[in-house]
């Protein structure tokens, strides 16, 4: 999924309201200064009416000039989705046919959860041209956002007075998590790890490669690769090239429990599971294997059949774009149920959780025995830094020293419950956040390569 293209919504600008500028405010306390200088000579009052009745002869002249510039067109230009997190540009143009020179300041109605590097934008619009700003927007939550109106200000050529329009602008636009990594993969830059090319490996139990292609033998390949009738036909030595077999299923089960909605800075732990998540599919999916989605909580939120290809990825994007963590328990028996159920043939299931669940490892682990005999089972986890960092710390005070303690604890016991996933059989992915979609693509392709699914 890319955004190559961009959308654009125009509206013409309508009502009129008026205000006065920091510049008329000035130049009205002014009058007050030469009222006062007129006292001295005995003629405040006539002074009085002479600048004001100027002021209000130029203010009102730029009233009518005003009014005579009419609707303005407007138009907002942007991608037509955003990734969340990712810097985003907003192009906001405006063409009038007034025949003169105007400035404009432009607000936009952005969403509540948008965080933007300009409130206002001021720029100046030639006669009978347009004029175009820019700004950028940096999205914070998953999901469908409206932006809404922008509001602008007209100001004339002497700057006294301003007036004020709308145009309707509302637009839907849906923010989805961060793709970097999905477009990584389907770039090709994973694929030559899952291509197994000129050494001889010993075929193991369990293990099945398929034929991928050919190419030119190279110093340092087996010798037993090579493809004797090619190199006759290409009056060249070749290799066959073997790659794990495809088609295989994937299931990713993925945690919208309560502890899977702590925030570390703009992004919760589900965020980043969902990159990850992602990622995993693409690979899968690149490497022609069939993936399924299971969300769950303390029920099942969204559930992808299996399924293979480009169309497949939209499907699995499009339903986790729109998850949200509930401030539930999460329950590992209604996925693994729901597993059991729709999924008879030997898979992959990744489960994506968060480091600090300490409590699903026991459930998971009575279920290990049975699900081990049909299922390969992979538990993608992330780590906590603010932990380790915790633990760095000098304490300098009783309660630093206490506080090191509670953290330890909990480390040797997170520890402790992940090795004893290790040892039901459980295959598990520890890593910080920042790390998970890379290493999760890498585990995918370690386990395809070596054929224990």
């Amino acid at each position: 999924m890319t955004s190559s293209g961009r959308s654009s919504v125009q509206s013409q600008s309508h009502g009129s309201g008026w205000l006065p500028t920091s510049r008329f405010l000035g130049w009205f306390a002014l009058g007050v200064a030469v009222t006062g200088a007129g006292a001295i000579f005995g003629i405040a009052f006539l002074c009085a009416i002479l600048y004001y009745s100027g002021l209000m002869v130029v203010t009102t002249r730029e009233a009518l000039t005003l009014r005579s510039v009419g609707h303005l067109m407007i138009t907002r230009e942007s991608d037509p989705f955003f990734e969340l997190g990712e810097e985003h540009l907003i192009h906001l143009s405006a063409k009038s046919n007034y025949d003169g020179n105007l400035t404009l300041t432009l607000k936009d109605d952005i969403p509540t959860s948008f965080h933007t590097n300009e409130g206002e934008i001021s720029f100046s619009l030639s006669k009978r041209r347009s004029g175009t700003a820019t700004y950028y927007i940096y999205p914070n939550q998953r999901g469908l956002h409206r932006f809404g109106n922008i509001h602008l200000r007209i100001t004339g050529p002497w700057g006294f007075i301003q007036r004020q329009q709308r145009a309707d602008m509302a637009e839907d636009k849906r923010v989805y998590p961060l793709l970097k990594e999905v477009r990584r993969v389907r770039g090709g830059v994973y694929r030559k790890r899952t291509d197994i090319e000129g050494t001889y490996r010993r075929k193991g139990i369990g293990q099945s490669l398929e034929y991928s292609h050919i190419r030119e033998y190279v110093q340092g390949d087996d010798p037993r690769w090579i493809n004797w009738k090619a190199t006759a036909r290409l009056n060249k030595p070749a290799v066959n090239v073997q790659r794990p077999e495809q088609g295989q299923h994937v299931v990713i089960f993925l945690d919208c429990g309560r502890v899977m909605g702590a925030r570390d800075r703009v992004k919760t732990r589900l965020d980043l599971a969902i990159e990850g998540a992602l990622a995993f599919a693409a690979a899968a999916l690149t490497r022609g294997d069939q993936v399924g989605l299971i969300a769950f909580s303390n029920r099942i939120t969204s559930w992808v059949p299996s399924g293979k290809g480009d169309s497949q990825l939209k499907r699995l994007i499009e339903a986790m774009a729109g998850l949200e963590a509930e401030y539930v328990e999460s329950a590992y028996r209604v996925a693994m149920e729901h597993l059991a159920t729709h999924y008879k043939r030997r898979a992959l299931v990744a489960v994506f959780t968060d480091a600090g669940n300490l409590t699903f490892a026991e459930e998971l682990a009575q279920q290990i025995t049975v699900l081990r005999r049909r299922h390969l089972i992979l538990t993608v986890t992330m780590q906590d830094p603010r932990l380790q960092q915790e633990i760095d710390k000098y304490p300098h005070q009783e309660d630093d020293v206490f506080r090191k303690a509670v953290v330890e604890g909990m480390m040797i016991e997170r520890h402790e419950r992940l090795h004893h996933l290790r040892r039901q059989g459980v295959i598990v992915l520890d890593v910080p956040p920042g790390q998970l979609s890379t290493s999760a693509i890498h585990t995918y392709i370690d386990l395809k390569n070596r054929s224990l699914l």
